[in-house]
């Protein structure tokens, strides 16, 4: 009679799965790290909880356990349930081919507005194609402003940037909008931009909204300013200025290495605000001879400083944004007005 021995049912199961497995994971690590590192950890787990669950020896004449009929599934032990790998890949090469089809971007700008600026950061951390089509304001063409049009309700919108399309049609406005869109259309890509839980997300969004509040209006209203106006402007900014130091230095989310508000994070925080921050860093000292560093350290504001410096040196930042003396052109008519 053949020698009966006890052998662990795993055997089979790691014979039948790995290949898949493996497969899978080659084609998820071509969508992106952080998106193959996500689906990774979940599949390990499922195999994992089957391996615990299961039977842990058979009884069995000869050699070993015969793979399962069903070479596509993960059985879950005594508790019925499987996971049918086939379908799961099948489910994310949707995914995949769903988010390619999107691409690649197209991106109205006119390579100024510090409100497309934030849309053209979001596209530079998500390490999606586009391709940027520069926008005369004062001529604009007619597929910019019918791109536009498909999406405002106004009955005789006036088109503005940013607007981007994909290339499966899909449009949208508004530069807050689109960094959001474009962090939750393509979260495979790139630097994901929003932290995983709702509570550090809501951190972000508060974030912004003090930004909005203190320094939002802060330079125009210093530039304008003039006489005793100029000194009440900038005790103003100097309280907007600890307002913003204080709440990184309560808020700050991470491991508490990192320069962001998300700690090593750059996220849809710095997206929003980094247009005005490379603003002011240039035309506070030019035309008032206010030079933010020098303030920061006078007041003591560590901690804010260290997030300008980080926010100005992102390679996103810097590459979207406008020559200084471009940016004081632009500035001159508004301070003389």
């Amino acid at each position: 009679a053949a020698r009966s021995r006890q052998v662990d049912p795993r055997d089979g199961l790691a014979a039948t799965t790995r290949p898949r497995l493996e497969g899978a994971g080659r084609a998820l690590r071509r969508r992106g790290p952080a998106f193959a590192a996500a689906v990774s950890a979940a599949a390990l787990l499922v195999v994992a909880w089957s391996w615990a669950h299961g039977p842990r020896t058979a009884a069995v004449s000869g050699n070993a356990c015969p793979p399962s009929a069903d070479s596509s599934a993960v059985h879950a032990g005594a508790m019925g349930a499987k996971v049918d790998l086939s379908s799961l890949g099948g489910a994310l090469s949707a995914m995949g081919a769903a988010a390619d089809a999107a691409l690649p971007i197209t991106f109205w700008n006119s390579g100024s507005c510090p409100f497309a600026q934030r849309a053209w950061i979001a596209l530079e951390e998500k390490a999606v194609p586009y391709k940027f089509v520069k926008v005369d304001l004062s001529a604009k063409s007619a597929d910019f402003v019918a791109a536009y049009a498909s999406v405002s309700p106004a009955s005789n919108p006036q088109a503005k940037v940013p607007v981007v399309q994909t290339a499966d049609g899909y449009t949208m406005i508004e530069s807050d909008v689109v960094t959001e869109y474009l962090c939750e259309r393509f979260p495979e890509y790139g630097t994901p931009l929003m932290p995983s839980s709702a509570e550090q997300r809501a951190r972000v969004r508060l974030f912004i909204t003090t930004f909005d509040q203190t320094l939002g209006g802060a330079l125009v209203a210093l530039l304008r300013a003039g006489g005793d106006e100029f000194f009440e402007e900038l005790a103003a900014l100097e309280g907007h200025l600890q307002t913003l130091n204080k709440f990184l230095r309560w808020h700050t989310d991470g491991d508490g290495t990192g320069p962001f508000l998300c700690g090593g994070l750059f996220s849809l925080a710095e997206v929003h605000t980094a247009p005005l921050v490379q603003r002011m860093f240039v035309t506070l000292p030019h035309f008032k001879g206010v030079n933010l560093r020098t303030l920061l350290k006078k007041l003591g504001l560590g901690r804010l400083r260290t997030w300008f410096d980080a926010v100005l040196a992102r390679p996103s930042v810097v590459k979207t944004g406008v020559p200084e003396q471009d940016l004081i052109r632009s500035f001159e008519q508004m301070v003389k007005s």
